[in-house]
């Protein structure tokens, strides 16, 4: 072979490469946007105009760490989070994931108006790309994930003699942690109860649940998420559905770790099999344990009333013309 055509069969190889790369790195769940996930959202259009999330919090002194650009958790990474939600090898619902509050703002999804309920297991799973963007793109359970940062550090080289290095400071650093709730509730956005098998095990992670009043979980917001999926959604064909909070100045402990939301919030948009609006609606409760939820019977007034409690603009719509 002369040297212009092994010159070409490289530089063709070279592009063949980073195409590979390119596609496999759109399999990760941790992205700069919900492209993988878009069918969650009615017309494939997310919720647009809640610019709230706060910074991702930085590690002190990363100076005086060895490598802290590849080895600190969650370093100089963007917030919100899009996290497509995925489990195994499919994506099941969305969530904008606030890294410096360490809660979900929402989560979307399609309802599962004809399956019935289903509640597999309890809440284990992580999101181990929140800690690198180099780790798996699937939920997995804290011994997974804490496996996965173990063989990262390995590779990489970060030595676990420094704290901020270990595996389950790092885990903890990127998200909330089970035992970082308090007396809370671990309250679901997008509950197991509007899907079954493995749609309703995806529900089951941190990233999708914030700290939740137990006495309003247990209470009247659960009584609503059932009669969201057992009488809201009689006649539609599709049930698109967003369920988030409103953050708040309140913190589960003073080392302002994990954010208490004030209020929990549901909006849906209820299609025929064009997926052409047939009515719109939603919630709105606050969290505690005195808390009643007021339905409404318009996404638009709900997204009146929460422009004023998010102190967003009217750039804020849940629904694209529902």
């Amino acid at each position: 072979m002369s040297w212009h055509n092994w010159g070409h069969s490289m530089v063709t190889l070279s592009l063949l490469s980073l195409c590979l790369l390119s596609l496999l790195g759109a399999r990760g769940e941790v992205a700069p946007n919900f492209d993988n996930c878009k069918d969650s959202f009615f017309r494939n259009t997310p919720v647009s105009g809640l610019n709230i999330a706060l910074p991702t919090p930085p590690e002190p002194n990363p100076e005086d760490l060895k490598n802290p650009e590849k080895c600190l958790s969650a370093y100089n990474a963007a917030s919100p989070a899009y996290i497509c939600q995925r489990n195994g090898n499919h994506y099941y619902f969305a969530t904008l994931y606030d890294r410096g509050r360490r809660i979900p703002l929402y989560s979307a999804y399609e309802m599962d108006i004809k399956g019935v309920p289903d509640r597999e297991g309890s809440i284990v799973y992580y999101e181990p790309q929140l800690v690198h963007p180099d780790l798996p793109p699937q939920q997995m359970d804290k011994r997974g994930s804490l496996g996965e940062i173990k063989k990262y550090n390995e590779n990489i080289g970060c030595s676990e003699r420094s704290p901020q290095y270990r595996q389950n400071y790092k885990l903890g650093w990127s998200q909330a942690l089970n035992d970082n709730f308090g007396s809370y509730d671990r309250g679901h956005l997008n509950p197991a109860g509007h899907h079954k098998e493995d749609a309703s095990k995806a529900t089951m992670t941190h990233t999708n649940v914030a700290p939740q009043d137990g006495k309003m979980n247990n209470g009247p917001w659960n009584q609503y998420e059932k009669k969201l999926k057992d009488v809201l959604s009689v006649g539609c064909s599709k049930m698109y559905v967003v369920t988030g909070v409103v953050p708040s100045t309140t913190w589960v402990d003073q080392n302002k770790r994990v954010n208490v939301p004030s209020h929990y919030w549901n909006a849906y948009c209820c299609t025929d099999n064009n997926d052409k609006p047939l009515k719109s609606g939603g919630a709105l409760g606050p969290n505690t344990d005195q808390g009643v939820v007021t339905e409404y019977n318009s996404v638009t007034v709900l997204e009146t009333e929460l422009r004023g409690l998010l102190n967003v603009d009217n750039n804020f719509n849940i629904f694209n013309g529902c």
